[in-house]
């Protein structure tokens, strides 16, 4: 059971079985959208529409919507293959991962600072979703309409559903780890033989979008002297994209090949919050703790 609410042990188990047994995702590729719709409605089940601090999420918000967004979308052009870029454009449009606050704490980060960033991010992504991707696609056949309907199915519907959790007195913990995996284990299954493939332009992207602008957050935070709790906060918020988001968006929309990038910002996101877990361990003796 203390392993089934570790989310890093869940979710470096989806990866592995992902790439060492990725036949049975293709067979379960339908439970995408179940799972992803439940593992958010638990996770926001926590979250305060109310933003009291709206200073700090605004912040926040800007350092995921404006600085990670326009990150992306800017490398993404480096990439030929239209199903990948697309796929980045995706990413670029989804709120952050609704992961960051239950990270905020493991990390002892700010979470109620996390709390009101991912209040305003959603409640911001149901006209940013549609817009980003419409705006950066509307070449590829895909409607507004289209992407409307999949911010209604995948957050305005979790959201409604999520202010009623609390009555089925379950801890979320398990659904969320549960949906976590199973969304993780198909895009990574799906999309094996490409990760393995050579794909530098993904990896470049996926490892600049999290570790290099993720350190810059860092660093440029603790410069300005902002406490560990909140840098670590703004770290998080800077460099984590809800990535099963990004999966199913990109698959209903663009086709298993727009998943890629999903699946390597899986890898780099579990690396680097690996990382990130190791320097709290460590702050003691760091500079700029």
């Amino acid at each position: 059971m203390n392993l089934l609410r570790n989310s890093a042990a869940v979710l470096t188990l989806a990866v592995v079985l992902g790439f060492f047994i990725p036949g049975p995702a293709h067979r379960y590729e339908f439970l995408i959208i179940p799972a992803l719709f439940m593992m958010m409605a638990f996770s926001m089940a926590g979250i305060d529409l109310r933003v009291p601090r709206p200073k700090r999420a605004v912040i926040g918000f800007l350092l995921n919507y404006l600085l990670l967004s326009g990150f992306i979308l800017a490398l993404s052009y480096i990439l030929e293959q239209e199903p990948l870029r697309q796929g980045f454009v995706v990413m670029a449009a989804v709120p952050p991962a609704v992961a960051i606050v239950p990270l905020a704490k493991l990390l002892d980060g700010d979470v109620g600072l996390a709390l009101y960033s991912e209040t305003l991010s959603y409640l911001a992504s149901l006209l940013l979703m549609p817009a980003i991707i419409f705006f950066f696609t509307s070449k590829a056949g895909v409607g507004v309409w289209d992407t409307v309907k999949v911010v209604l199915l995948l957050i305005a519907l979790p959201i409604l559903a999520s202010r009623h959790i609390d009555r089925l007195k379950i801890d979320p913990v398990l659904p969320i780890n549960a949906g976590l995996f199973v969304v993780t284990y198909i895009v990574v299954g799906l999309n094996s033989d490409a990760i393995t493939g050579e794909l530098p332009g993904v990896t470049f992207i996926a490892v600049a979008r999290t570790f290099f602008l993720g350190a810059m957050v860092y660093l440029a935070t603790a410069l300005a002297g902002v406490d560990y709790s909140r840098r670590i906060t703004y770290t998080l918020l800077g460099s984590f994209k809800n990535l099963g988001l990004t999966a199913t968006v990109a698959l209903l929309l663009f086709g298993p090949k727009a998943g890629i990038p999903a699946a390597f910002c899986i890898l780099t996101e579990t690396a680097f919050y690996l990382l990130l877990s190791m320097l709290a361990r460590r702050r003691g003796g760091l500079l700029f703790s």
